[in-house]
Formats: C-alpha cells, structure tokens, sequence
C-alpha cells in the first residue's frame, strides 16, 4: 500500500537565523507573556545598570604623576576628578592609566547609606 500525503494551509518550519536571533524570539515571547508592562521593564534595567555598572561621569581635573614642560600631555594621572550625577568623585588610576573625558563610576553605596540615614 501505498499513501499520499500532502499538507494544506500549513506553514514550513522556520529555521533558526542564528543564535542572537533565537534568542531575541525567545526572550520577547517571554516578555509578551508576562503581564508587565514595558514601562516596569526599562525602569528594572535602568535601576540594574546604574546598581551594577555605574552612573555616567565627566572628567573635569587631574594630577600628573610626573612633572610636565609647558603644553605636556600627561601619559599617566597619579588622580582625576570626575563631575556627574553622584557629586565630584576623586578617582585613583591603576598603573599608567589616563583619566578619561566621560567615564562610568559605580554608586559610592555608603554615600548613599548616609543619607538615607540623615
């Protein structure tokens, strides 16, 4: 015996476009069948990235590490001082770091505790 068999009205199987893609598919099904809104979901992943990353800095002073002849450019800052959301902040480089012109600094938490306990 032999059988026919035929599909109607059915779509073929989509292939995976890549990894990215699939997982793009997958966390925005997931999103949609969640019951939150898109608001609650950049105001979750502002509040993670400012928690975890940092606020955004701009560079402002600095001091060389070594001495420099008029209009020197300093290879490495023995300190910079950073202007943004949190205040001034004073940082320390590693080694021979530059101090940067926009910079992302992470929450001074006991900053943060103090004046919550004001």
């Amino acid at each position: 015996m032999k059988y026919r068999v035929t599909m109607i009205g059915g779509k073929p199987p989509k292939h995976s476009k890549g990894l990215l893609a699939t997982l793009r598919r997958v966390i925005s099904a997931a999103m949609t069948a969640m019951p939150i809104s898109a608001i609650t979901i950049v105001l979750a992943g502002g509040i993670g990235f400012v928690s975890f990353i940092g606020t955004p800095h701009f560079g402002w002073d600095y001091g060389c590490s070594h001495a420099t002849r008029g209009i020197g450019t300093c290879r490495s800052a023995s300190w910079c001082s950073y202007y943004g959301i949190q205040g001034r902040r004073i940082e320390l480089p590693r080694g021979d770091e530059r101090c940067k012109l926009v910079t992302l600094l992470p929450l001074d938490w006991n900053k943060v505790i103090e004046r919550v306990l004001q």
